[in-house]
C-alpha cells in the first residue's frame, strides 16, 4: 500500500461526519415549536420598509419619550367552565406592563390612546398585544406571558394628529 493513502479517507469522514452533524440539527429544529422562529408578516414589513422608516422619522419629530415596565409574575386561577369540576385551575402567568408617555418639554401624556405589543425573542410567532388605560402613572395593561426574560415592547400612542410609534427591551422578571 502507498504511504498517505489515509488522507483521502479521513477528509472523507470529516465531510461525512459534517454532513451528518447538519442533517442532525435539520430534524431537531424542525422538531422544535420554536426551531423556525419569524415573525409574522414579515414579509409585508421589508415591503413597507419605507413607510416604517417616515414614521419612526415622525415619532422622532414629535421628541415624545416612552419608558416601560413589566411587573412581577402573579399566578392566576384562569376560570374555565368548559373544564369539569374535578381538574385543577389552569395557572396562568399574568404581568402588568406599565408605559409612560412624555412629551418633548418633558411633561406627562396622560391622554393618548395606548396599546402595545410584546415579543419574546424565543417566540416571536407569538406575539402578545395589550391595550393600555391611562391611570395615575402613566398608562397600565396585563397580559398573559409565558414566560420570564427580555421581550421586546413595541408601543404605539395617538394622540389627536399625532402618532408615536418606539420599541423598548424590557425584562420580565
Amino acid at each position: 500500500m502507498k504511504r498517505g493513502w489515509q488522507w483521502p479517507v479521513l477528509i472523507g469522514l470529516a465531510l461525512a461526519f459534517t454532513v451528518g452533524v447538519n442533517v442532525v440539527m435539520l430534524f431537531a429544529s424542525g422538531a422544535d415549536p420554536n426551531g423556525t422562529v419569524v415573525e409574522p408578516d414579515y414579509y409585508r414589513k421589508a415591503v413597507e420598509w419605507d413607510r416604517t422608516m417616515a414614521r419612526r422619522a415622525a415619532s422622532a419629530a414629535l421628541g415624545w419619550t416612552a419608558t416601560a415596565t413589566l411587573g412581577a409574575v402573579a399566578n392566576v386561577a384562569t376560570d374555565d367552565s368548559a373544564v369539569p369540576p374535578s381538574s385543577p385551575p389552569t395557572p396562568a402567568s399574568t404581568r402588568q406592563l406599565r408605559v409612560e408617555l412624555r412629551d418633548a418639554a418633558g411633561i406627562a401624556i396622560g391622554d393618548a390612546e395606548v396599546s402595545a405589543t410584546l415579543i419574546h425573542n424565543r417566540e416571536a410567532s407569538t406575539p402578545v398585544t395589550i391595550a393600555l388605560a391611562a391611570d395615575a402613572g402613566g398608562y397600565a395593561g396585563t397580559g398573559q406571558l409565558l414566560h420570564a426574560g427580555q421581550w421586546e415592547v413595541r408601543i404605539v400612542a395617538r394622540r389627536g394628529s399625532d402618532r408615536y410609534e418606539t420599541s423598548l427591551r424590557v425584562e420580565a422578571p
